[in-house]
């Protein structure tokens, strides 16, 4: 009698520890509902949480953890990276969601509540655990996460993305006084350290120097006669009025096609006052 109730209580002790953590490397899992949720794939990620603005401190980049069973996605994004309690209110900045196998999304911001604990962050790796009740954006039907584990969840590095720099067309094009200038010819050349870009007719001449590192961004342009990097010029016939101030800013450059565009404005004076405004261009050189 002894030994068929030895052996009824181990299955019973096996049923009631089915639901416990795996603590396979690595492990998302929680009950859903009354549901069994295994994550097959699971991680962590820096994002751009920055549509958020139902919040205060909107914050703009964030945690989040995820576990992936199929079409279902568990996740809770977290404001920072570190251990410690989140609540999971719809006030607080942590939030989780669900998404079923049907795509309905569930999300602790709409009247939701729980709370993720990370107890560990190790060589990159998440554990802790987790609870949260969410509720659907579209009516009020919600989900119920408990008993729920994340075990040395690895931080997923996505690969770095390069930036393709363009080569731009070669133009040149502003408004001198408020009249359109379309030059004749446009032309670029390069020395050691600086740039020379060029927009001609038969009676106007404008050119801009620029070094030959330079970045995108904003900088100051002076006279050609100033000992500077950033430089303009502009002259009709014998008429050179001097620079007083301007900007170029640099959309692009790519320095290995030697291409690039830009904008520009300035100021210039002399007998009259010439303002170049609404100036754009493209230098391949």
């Amino acid at each position: 009698m002894v030994k068929y109730l030895v052996a009824f209580l181990g299955v019973l002790l096996i049923f009631s520890c089915s639901d416990d953590v795996s603590f396979n490397s690595p492990a998302f899992q929680g009950i859903r509902d009354t549901v069994f949720f295994k994550a097959a794939v699971s991680r962590a990620e820096l994002v751009n949480d920055s549509s958020d603005t139902a919040n205060s401190s909107n914050f703009v980049y964030a945690v989040r953890l995820s576990g992936i069973l199929n079409d279902e996605v568990v996740s809770f994004t977290l404001p920072y990276y570190g251990e410690g309690v989140f609540d999971l209110n719809p006030e607080d900045d942590a939030y989780a969601s669900y998404s079923n196998t049907l795509g309905k999304e569930f999300s602790t911001r709409f009247d939701g509540e729980g709370s993720v604990v990370v107890e560990r962050i190790e060589d990159s790796t998440y554990t802790g655990s987790f609870r949260f009740r969410a509720r659907s954006a579209t009516d009020s039907t919600e989900v119920y996460f408990t008993k729920g584990y994340f075990y040395e969840v690895p931080f997923y590095k996505r690969p770095p993305i390069e930036e393709e720099i363009p080569v731009v067309s070669t133009f040149f094009t502003c408004r001198i006084n408020g009249v359109t200038f379309n030059p004749l010819s446009v032309n670029a050349s390069s020395g050691s350290t600086s740039l020379l870009g060029v927009g001609s007719t038969n009676s106007v001449i404008i050119r801009l120097i620029l070094p030959l590192n330079i970045e995108p961004g904003t900088y100051p342009l002076t006279d050609f006669s100033v000992d500077s990097e950033y430089r303009a010029s502009y002259k009709s016939g014998i008429f050179e009025p001097i620079v007083q101030s301007g900007t170029v800013t640099i959309i692009s450059h790519n320095k290995d096609e030697k291409s690039i565009g830009g904008t520009f404005s300035f100021v210039a004076k002399g007998a009259s006052t010439i303002n170049i405004t609404d100036g754009k261009f493209g230098f391949n050189y």
